[in-house]
């Protein structure tokens, strides 16, 4: 890193370069829609008017590209997100990146055909295509999960639960025996229920565009007994199950915001904000049914805090510091919020929060040995009984996926994330050993969450301060040994155990020894004073 006036976290080999007819003729104006969405003129008048809550663009900014990381990419075909390149080079300060482009890599005789008929395909099997330099980040639309075969060396993306997608509309693979009659795309929006299976593929639930809002989109069957049904035309259901043998009829995943349903009125509940540079031209709207918008509670309050700088409100998640070490590896759902003032005094807040609890983890998954030891990542409940936290309690807040019944929410480490994990872990560490300070911790960031989880290590830029962090650029001879020599490695899923706690952190760029890097700025209350001896 140092001496050239460029920083990467991990910079990969190179792939083979392959030229690729669709590829070629989508990278130089893809992202021209987009451009214009910056600057309140997208292209689709109607997502772009109405209610807005979330800044996507906050998405693409130029510290949240990292070396390995998957992107979607707009196409110019259709100005969808559906293509796709991995990240091998991140420069700075003047921004750059090297990327591979992936190609689809068919196996089906159907599927081979549509692609030869230059048909659009953002599921299924890939490989690494050409390679390419740009420095234009309106390209790019968002981050993409995948899983690597280890032997096949094909890339496979698959929507997954909790993602948002577009269905082309009347879908038929047979286009590909007249695909000139099928260039002009409509689409069906749809929120995935289920994790992508090899023998069932994947259940989905129609959402809708809510009107009066810029692209708020909901399911005219949740609730009720209307759960069944698509709204407004009683034949057709509600949800859906797309074959394996379909999978080419995902046009593109969209990224949205999970709604809580409070955040203005006339939300449906359970809606997601969809960002407006990824949907078609012309939506259809549908007005919210009464029945689907939320009733606010008397204790739905929203209190910032100007002593902490924290927004609290009821129904978010935080993290707070186990009693064992104080490091924030447990978790607490805000229940209600209580504000007492007294005469020229301070308010005083009080937060009635549940905290969660781990549920037991599946077959296959190393578990500890010591029950009291705490758990930091899994699949969590919900107990009823709540405890009574002050402001100063919380760390950071979490994002948990809730399960379809909403008694259930998995915290997982996720692309991007910075998270502390035991350096050499065993499943026989006990609570005397982590009140002790006897055990090992490294910092890493990581790299892909699709199956097993591919990290880098990070090191403190100053021996003196666990406040940056940069790649490391090696390891120490007592790491982990199935870790490998390298800095980054992959812990198996089996051993998620090994990732103790999340810290927050956010990309910076900052001068280093006269060279500008890009560097981590964690919040250090989070980081054992003594773990960080790389």
């Amino acid at each position: 890193m140092k001496g050239t006036g460029t920083a990467a976290f991990y910079s990969a080999s190179s792939a083979e370069n392959v030229y690729s007819p669709r590829l070629s003729c989508a990278v130089s104006s893809v992202g021209d829609k987009r451009k214009r969405n910056e600057h309140g003129g997208g292209s689709n008048d109607d997502s772009s008017a109405g209610l807005k809550f979330n800044d996507f663009e906050k998405l693409r900014k130029e510290v949240n590209f990292t070396v390995g990381q998957t992107w979607a990419l707009y196409d110019k075909m259709d100005g969808m997100p559906s293509l796709y390149a991995r990240i091998r080079k991140v420069s700075a300060p003047s921004f750059g990146l090297r990327i591979t482009h992936l190609e689809p890599d068919p196996d089906d005789e159907r599927e081979i055909l549509w692609f030869e008929q230059d048909l659009p395909v953002s599921a299924g099997q890939f490989r690494l295509g050409k390679n390419e330099n740009t420095g234009d980040r309106s390209m790019f639309s968002h981050v993409v999960h995948c899983k690597e075969g280890s032997n096949s060396g094909h890339i496979t993306v698959s929507p997954r639960k909790g993602e948002t997608w577009a269905l082309f509309k009347n879908w038929d693979i047979n286009w590909s025996s007249e695909p000139d009659s099928h260039r002009k795309y409509e689409y069906e929006i749809v929120e995935i229920l289920s994790d992508y299976a090899d023998g069932t593929g994947v259940s989905v639930a129609f959402l809708h565009k809510a009107k009066g809002f810029a692209s708020v989109f909901f399911r005219m069957g949740t609730g009720g007994d209307a759960d069944t049904f698509r709204m407004g035309t009683g034949d057709e259901a509600d949800t859906s199950q797309i074959l394996p043998q379909d999978i080419y009829r995902f046009s593109h995943m969209i990224p949205s915001f999970k709604m809580t349903g409070f955040e203005s009125k006339r939300l449906p509940k359970d809606a997601y904000e969809l960002d407006p540079a990824a949907l078609p031209k012309t939506i259809e709207e549908k007005t919210v049914p009464p029945h689907l918008i939320p009733t606010p509670k008397p204790e739905a309050l929203c209190f910032p805090c100007k002593y902490t700088g924290n927004v609290f409100q009821t129904g978010q998640f935080w993290a707070f510091s186990s009693h064992y070490d104080y490091m924030p590896r447990s978790y607490c759902r805000i229940q209600k919020i209580t504000v007492t003032q007294a005469f020229e005094q301070k308010p005083e807040v009080k937060m009635h929060v549940c905290r969660l609890k781990p549920t037991p983890f599946p077959e296959g998954f190393i578990r500890w040995q010591d029950k009291s030891m705490p758990v930091g990542c899994g699949t969590f409940s919900l107990p009823k009984t709540c405890s009574i936290f002050v402001p100063g309690h919380v760390s950071h807040q979490v994002f948990p996926q809730p399960s379809r019944d909403g008694n259930e929410f998995t915290i997982l480490p996720r692309i991007g994330q910075v998270w502390l994990i035991y350096r050499s872990w065993f499943p026989d560490y006990d609570v005397e050993a982590l009140e002790g300070k006897c055990l090992d911790y490294e910092v890493v960031q990581v790299l892909d969450d699709a199956l097993n989880y591919k990290v880098l290590a990070l090191t403190p830029v100053d021996e003196e301060s666990n406040k940056f962090f940069r790649a490391a650029k090696s390891r120490p001879s007592y790491r982990y040994e199935e870790d490998g020599t390298g800095v980054v490695f992959t812990i198996p899923q089996s051993k998620i155990l090994r990732f103790s706690h999340q810290i927050p952190a956010s990309r910076v760029t900052k001068e280093v020894d006269g060279e500008m890097e890009v560097l981590f700025e964690v919040d250090d209350s989070a980081i054992p004073s003594f773990c960080c001896d790389l």
